[in-house]
């Protein structure tokens, strides 16, 4: 005799369960409880609906993921006992099956291991439903939460964790003729949550996380596809929303070339790729006879996952902002309602979307977030990029910084002779200007020259582009700045001296090493010593910020040491040597005149 003995409360859902669990099941050959196509009748009679169940061996186990088939099965059947909690779980069923006990550490029926992986219960033996019904509270508002990965860290990842599916579990001693347990474990029964983990990552191409203003880079978004066992596949909710912060423009579409570290070309068009991976995380290629890590299968807008944008009529142009006011959305309702997202099977595989985004910002820092949605448990994490810069000062020969040396050109480019250089050489100014060409443009080619220029009144100000002119800011002359800039070794050569100095072979010209997006060091290579080198150059990562160049306005202003030191003396020297044989030559002749 089995100790089982259905509820009175709880016998209208437990039949429901078990009609929709058992439908289309061969029945036990000795059950009389059968159709005239020897499918399982379920008892409409006085029988005991769990004992007859347990009886004849029609409720199985399912231990392993993905819980839907029976364990042990080959061919693999579907397991009734997953089907009869997924029915009980139903709002009508679950409405017949008697009042519920909620397990809680608040209701004192709940006791927390000490790690706090686990916790325990003491219940009566019995047949039970476990139901996770974790939610969101006053006290928790997250509790599906783990955590946000940390930013530009690629090694931790968001995470959240699903509600467990339900799970039917018995406990006491339940065992047929021959010791077969019909259904689970007996005493010290453990429930395995039913559940699963789903992380997110966002990584970004640009190694050191510092870039120029115009430069392309390329995302990559990573998460799991979820196992919805235990859930309604039509609406069980899963999307990745992508937040492009303030200083860049991601185009879906892609951009027509690429302008980033080493010319990597990262400027194509988004895709999204579902891979299988190895044990150390690494996506696995699905077809080693072919170039590059071929994925499981590419997914198609549209077919695979739904897209949204923040963009008019949703395009794919967006245009980075503050807040999450930027954004775009893949749903991925479709797939996961699709036939072969159970039997490839997809689910616990990674998805890997990439797409490419350019910098428009000038200085400061650029976020991007991508955010999770598993079922409605949330997670973020994030990169941020750097948009470096530096300013120096001109001044005149003596030192001094009146407004007569505002007014010269400065061009900045990445340098050619430093080995494994990463910084990037930015864009030319606009020239077509509308304001700048009605003003200045003498030729009629609707753009301005730096010829045509004023560049005391309109000076370019190297936000993002190539040139600057010294100019005043905040109330001092001789101000030159460049921003957005990454990481790297420039360039930087002096074009056009202010009026009334020196230019041609008298220009200014250095390097700027720029570091955590700082200038840390400064070389002059200006033969005359007009650009000095500054004097820490260990580039230990301390930011100089009073760097400052000369222009002078004759050569006899020029630096006394260094190259034109040496060349200035040279001359002097012949000069001298010349005088000095003039003398001995007269002196000859005298001495010949002497001895006439």
């Amino acid at each position: 005799m089995f100790g089982v003995q259905t509820v009175d409360a709880a016998k209208d859902g437990v039949r429901a369960g078990l009609t929709t669990a058992l439908d289309g099941v061969a029945a036990n050959a000795n059950d009389h409880h059968k159709d005239a196509n020897g499918k399982i009748a379920v008892p409409t009679d006085t029988t005991d609906l769990l004992a007859w169940a347990l009886q004849y061996g029609y409720l199985d186990q399912s231990a392993t993921k993905p819980w839907t088939k029976t364990d042990g099965s080959n061919p693999a059947t579907d397991s009734t006992t997953r089907k009869f909690a997924d029915a009980l779980n139903t709002d009508a069923n679950r409405a017949n099956l008697g009042t519920p006990t909620t397990l809680s550490v608040a209701a004192q029926n709940l006791t927390i291991a000490q790690d706090g992986k686990s916790a325990s219960a003491s219940l009566p033996a019995g047949i039970y439903l476990f139901l996770d019904v974790t939610k969101a509270d006053a006290v928790n508002p997250t509790p599906n939460h783990i955590q946000d990965g940390t930013e530009n860290d690629a090694a931790t990842s968001g995470k959240v964790v699903v509600n467990s599916a339900p799970i039917v579990l018995a406990s006491g001693d339940l065992t047929a003729d021959g010791g077969v347990n019909y259904l689970y474990p007996l005493a010290d029964t453990t429930v395995a949550f039913k559940n699963h983990v789903t992380p997110v990552t966002k990584t970004v191409d640009d190694t050191d996380k510092t870039v120029s203003t115009g430069e392309t880079v390329r995302y990559t978004l990573k998460t799991t596809l979820p196992l919805t066992t235990g859930y309604d596949a039509k609406t069980y909710v899963f999307d990745l929303t992508d937040y492009p912060g303030k200083g860049q423009t991601v185009n879906l579409d892609g951009f027509d070339g690429a302008n980033a570290e080493g010319g990597a070309a990262d400027a194509g068009a988004y895709d999204v790729k579902v891979y299988d991976t190895n044990a150390d995380g690494s996506l696995k290629d699905n077809d080693p006879n072919t170039d590059g890590v071929q994925p499981l299968k590419t997914l198609a807008e549209g077919t695979d996952f739904d897209l949204t944008t923040s963009a008019a009529n949703n395009g794919k142009e967006i245009v980075g902002a503050e807040n999450k006011a930027a954004n775009f959305k893949l749903n991925f309702s479709k797939l996961i309602q699709s036939k072969d997202y159970n039997t490839t099977p997809l689910w616990g595989k990674t998805v890997v979307v990439t797409y490419a985004a350019k910098i428009t910002g000038v200085q400061g820092d650029v976020p991007n977030t991508v955010e999770v949605n598993d079922n409605n448990a949330v997670a973020q994490h994030g990169t941020k990029l750097t948009l470096g810069g530096f300013s120096f000062t001109k001044t005149d020969a003596q030192g001094n910084a009146d407004a007569s040396i505002n007014g010269a050109t400065f061009t900045i480019e990445a340098d050619a002779d430093t080995t494994d250089n990463k910084a990037v050489t930015p864009a030319e100014p606009d020239r077509t200007n509308a304001d700048l060409v009605n003003k200045y443009d003498k030729d009629g080619d609707k753009s301005v020259s730096d010829e045509e220029l004023n560049h005391v009144d309109d000076p370019w100000t190297g936000a993002g582009v190539n040139e600057s002119d010294s100019r005043v800011v905040d109330a001092k002359n001789g101000i030159v700045t460049f921003t957005g800039l990454a990481d790297g070794v420039y360039t930087v050569t002096e074009t056009k001296a202010p009026n009334g100095y020196l230019g041609d072979a008298y220009y200014v010209k250095f390097k700027v090493t720029i570091k955590n997006g700082k200038a840390v060091y400064f070389d002059g290579i200006d033969k005359w010593g007009l650009a000095p080198n500054s004097d820490d150059n260990t580039q230990n990562g301390t930011e100089i910020t009073d760097y400052e160049v000369k222009n002078v306005r004759n050569i006899t202003e020029l630096p006394k040491t260094g190259a034109a030191g040496i060349m200035f003396f040279t001359v002097v020297g012949l000069l001298l040597a010349g005088a000095a044989g003039t003398i001995y030559l007269k002196s000859r002749r005298a001495s010949r005149a002497l001895h006439a």
